[in-house]
Parts: structure tokens; C-alpha cells; sequence
């Protein structure tokens, strides 16, 4: 580009990551020095995120319970599970978190594959979830439940039964 040329290009906005929920943040054991908790990721939220957002821990940060100090440990866990993350707290206040060094570890794919037919199929909603899709347009149509086995059964169940 020469330098009379006007760039027309639009710089992309930065990417906000979700914030995480303090519902998702679990005490795993607390100790005289420091405290330990698992904390389920939202949708959304990479790897890069526990570097580039200290912001996204505001809620959490904000009058909760499970409000993070200093040297807690924290197992952070991606929504799919795709991912987790070991780290230690080198700094909290009341809107950010900053952490140390996290480790992080990436889980094998689905070894397993989930229960389908033409119309419907199981999907996994993430944190341990599933739940029936439709095909044809992605919706959701039965309630989230605990394991691949029930939500095959929820998918038998929208088929309609033969009379004995």
C-alpha cells in the first residue's frame, strides 16, 4: 500500500470473554494457608482467556462466597471439557484475578460415540450434561441429564410406543 492510500479496513473489536459464574466455582478443600476449587469455565471461554481476562473473574470477585485470595489453587475446567488448566493465584482484588503460570492439559476427544437416529442425536452440553438436539435446527428438546445413557433414553422416549 503506497502511502497516499487510505487504509478502509476496520480493525476488529477485541475479543470479550465471558465472565465465569461463582456457581461454577467450587471449594474443593480449604486449608489453614490457602484454599483449593474447581471452577467450571463458561461457553466461550479458552485457554488464552485465564492470561488475556483477568476481568472475566469479576463476579466471582465481586461479594462472593468463594471470593478468590492469594495462593488459592484452582483446577479450571473448559466447558466441553476439551481442556483444563492447574494455577495458582498471584494476585486478587475486587474485579480481577491473576494467575501463575497455569498448567494447562488437554483431554482426549469423545472416545465414545453418542447415541443418534435420522432425526435426533445426543449432545454433550458440557459440565458433565446432555441432552437430545434435533437435527434439522440444532434446538434442544429434552431437559439436560446427568449421563449419555439417560439422554438416549429421553430420545427413545419422543418416539411414539406400538399398542400390545
Amino acid at each position: 500500500m503506497a502511502k497516499t492510500e487510505i487504509s478502509t479496513e476496520i480493525p476488529a473489536a477485541p475479543r470479550q470473554a465471558p465472565e465465569i459464574d461463582p456457581a461454577r466455582v467450587t471449594l474443593q478443600f480449604s486449608g489453614f494457608a490457602w484454599r483449593e476449587y474447581q471452577v467450571i469455565a463458561p461457553a466461550g471461554f479458552v485457554a488464552a482467556d485465564l492470561n488475556e481476562a483477568p476481568e472475566a473473574w469479576k463476579k466471582v470477585q465481586n461479594g462472593s462466597r468463594n471470593a478468590l485470595r492469594k495462593f488459592d489453587k484452582l483446577m479450571i475446567v473448559a466447558y466441553d471439557e476439551s481442556w483444563f488448566a492447574e494455577a495458582v493465584v498471584a494476585h486478587a482484588d475486587h474485579k480481577t484475578v491473576i494467575l501463575a503460570k497455569p498448567r494447562i492439559t488437554s483431554l482426549p476427544s469423545r472416545v465414545d460415540k453418542l447415541f443418534e437416529t435420522e432425526e435426533y442425536r445426543v449432545r454433550f452440553l458440557g459440565s458433565g450434561s446432555y441432552a437430545v438436539e434435533r437435527k434439522r435446527d440444532g434446538a434442544i428438546v429434552t431437559q439436560p441429564v446427568a449421563s449419555a445413557e439417560l439422554a438416549a433414553r429421553d430420545l427413545n422416549n419422543l418416539y411414539p410406543r406400538k399398542a400390545a
